[in-house]
């Protein structure tokens, strides 16, 4: 039987709070990676997988961007992505569901943007999902937490679940996922974080 899903039960206050300058501080270098990736691929549509309350959604320009998909399984999140987000209007839908088991259609998605989401789920489940959304150009845009560091101790018994869920994925490991089908990597770096913590960012496509 498969566990639920701890990130259904964390109250978006405790996520922010731990996840904002006052804990690890991740949200910052979050939004910047998406705004990156986000402006090279300059997409008619986008899909963000584990949006939670909408960060780096400010990035998306709805004059580009006809359609902002975002999949979260915690619907207080949605919640408040849908109200900091209302100038986006009907190009922005929010969907309540695990990752991977969410549906859209094949080859529909120029920019599926994955941020600390594998770490939680079965990686190869969501890559394959991943490579059935893509657009034949489009980007499958991945942020992977690296080991080492030690931030703030989680602010809450919630996000000490999260933490104990958390299982750390290898890039390499990934790439062959990818690889397998049918995406090859093109770009990738590690962005240096506060308490010593690391991430890997990296963006596959389809191979030619």
């Amino acid at each position: 039987m498969s566990t639920p899903n701890p990130w259904t039960v964390v109250p978006a206050s405790d996520y922010e709070r731990h996840m904002g300058p006052e804990g690890v501080d991740q949200l910052a270098p979050l939004s910047s990676i998406f705004q990156e990736v986000y402006l090279a691929a300059q997409p008619d549509s986008v899909l963000l997988l584990g949006c939670a309350t909408g960060n780096g959604l400010e990035h998306v320009n709805p004059a580009v961007t006809q359609r902002v998909t975002g999949v979260d399984v915690n619907l207080q999140y949605l919640g408040i992505a849908r109200q900091r987000f209302m100038h986006l209007g009907a190009k922005l839908e929010l969907f309540c569901s695990e990752a991977e088991k969410f549906r859209a259609p094949p080859g529909s998605v120029d920019l599926v943007h994955a941020a600390l989401i594998f770490e939680y789920l079965h990686p190869e489940v969501l890559v394959r999902r991943i490579s059935e959304w893509l657009a034949p150009a489009g980007t499958a845009s991945v942020v992977l937490q690296l080991p080492g560091g030690e931030g703030p101790a989680a602010p809450s018994k919630t996000m000490q679940l999260i933490a104990k869920a958390m299982k750390l994925v290898p890039p390499d490991e990934l790439t062959r996922l990818f690889e397998h089908y049918g995406m090859s990597r093109r770009r990738w770096r590690t962005v240096p974080l506060k308490h010593g913590k690391t991430f890997w960012a990296g963006t596959f496509g389809r191979t030619a």
